[in-house]
């Protein structure tokens, strides 16, 4: 079995999402029971916690630039923190709390642009209505990105289950990418007209997932997106005209599931937290890298730090500087069995190189 080089322990239920940020110092993380724990990385301790963040289950989190969190509930809550923190010890002071459909799992997604956090979240998931919201100026913008599946039984709403946010371009237009329960995927524009944004569908694909779309991710500089769902199946597109194309065949996993799907393009990496208690790894071009087993349930989410020095720069000592500054470039996995693993991703792909790709 492999095994990790730090494991956070200080959770006593599934862990549901695990997030790095403020330059790699800090992780987050939410769990079933609502809790809402941020770490201090140079230390791996716990820095603060939130008991009952949320009155049910903490889908997905995130940590904006140095001192906010953002989380979302299963009691239909986005909330979003500022931490207030010393070396040793912090807390989290609840700023703003919105109503989210929670109800079909689909998680919030952010972008930032230059100074600007965006999040985009649901609002109801029948009628296909979103939220883009700007986290400074709190302005807010109502978006339409339902979509109508055929059935035999005729026409019938298909919810979102997935969605992702980027800054495209250089001229950093906002675009959301949506995956749908019927296995379609499309992608909207964000106009903006008198002082107003809307969705613009821009393109659109009947994937060849045979379950509904549980995760995506783009990666901007290769503009592909990739996808995985409750089948077994991790899919590529590419934009290509009015629609998406396949970018390469679809990757199989031996088992059916897949909470999680990241791309990191500073390493040309694709990494699948798996029902199967596995993150999968993979080139851009879905070859397969290498799996990691050490988790004993579902793994539902995966981060890789960045690697910024950013960070270092409130850091008096200079030994401890170098040390961060020299640091590993970590890959967090989030589990259902109560823990968080930290991995020198670097380590584990030269390991895989000279061995050879585990099977998937």
């Amino acid at each position: 079995m492999h095994q990790p080089d730090f494991v956070f322990r200080g959770h006593l239920a599934a862990v549901n999402s695990a997030c790095f940020f403020s330059d790699d110092r800090l992780l987050v993380s939410g769990d079933q029971d609502g809790h809402l724990i941020v770490w201090n990385m140079m230390l791996k301790r716990q820095l603060a916690k939130v008991t009952s963040a949320h009155s049910a289950a903490i889908l997905t989190v995130c940590g904006l630039g140095a001192d906010t969190v953002v989380s979302q509930g299963r009691d239909n809550k986005l909330c979003i923190w500022t931490l207030v923190a010393s070396e040793f010890s912090g807390e989290l002071r609840l700023v703003k709390s919105l109503a989210v459909d929670s109800m079909n799992f689909c998680k919030f997604s952010y972008a930032t642009i230059q100074s600007s956090s965006w999040i985009a979240f649901l609002v109801d998931a029948g009628a296909g209505e979103a939220c883009l919201l700007d986290v400074g100026s709190e302005e807010q913008h109502s978006l339409n990105i339902g979509h109508k599946s055929r059935t035999k039984a005729g026409s019938r709403d298909d919810s979102p289950m997935c969605i992702k946010l980027v800054a495209s371009g250089e001229s950093q237009q906002l675009e959301l990418f949506v995956g749908y329960e019927s296995n379609m995927l499309q992608q909207f524009g964000i106009n903006t007209s008198d002082n107003k944004m809307s969705a613009v569908l821009k393109r659109s694909v009947t994937t060849v997932h045979t379950e509904p779309i549980m995760s995506l991710d783009y990666d901007s500089q290769r503009q592909l997106v990739y996808t995985c769902a409750a089948d077994n199946k991790v899919c590529c597109y590419t934009a290509d005209g009015s629609g998406f194309k396949e970018h390469t065949a679809a990757a199989e996993l031996k088992n059916p599931g897949s909470s999680e799907i990241r791309c990191f393009s500073a390493l040309a990496l694709v990494a699948v937290a798996s029902w199967d208690y596995t993150v999968h790894l993979f080139t851009s071009d879905l070859e397969p890298t290498a799996s990691i087993a050490f988790h004993r349930a579902a793994l539902t989410s995966v981060d890789v730090s960045t690697l910024s020095t950013a960070g270092a720069d409130g850091i008096t000592d200079e030994y401890v500087r170098q040390r961060w500054n020299s640091r590993s470039r970590w890959m967090a996995v989030a589990s259902r069995d109560a823990r968080i693993s930290l991995w020198d991703i670097g380590a584990v792909l030269a390991r895989a190189r000279s061995c050879g790709a585990a099977d998937t």
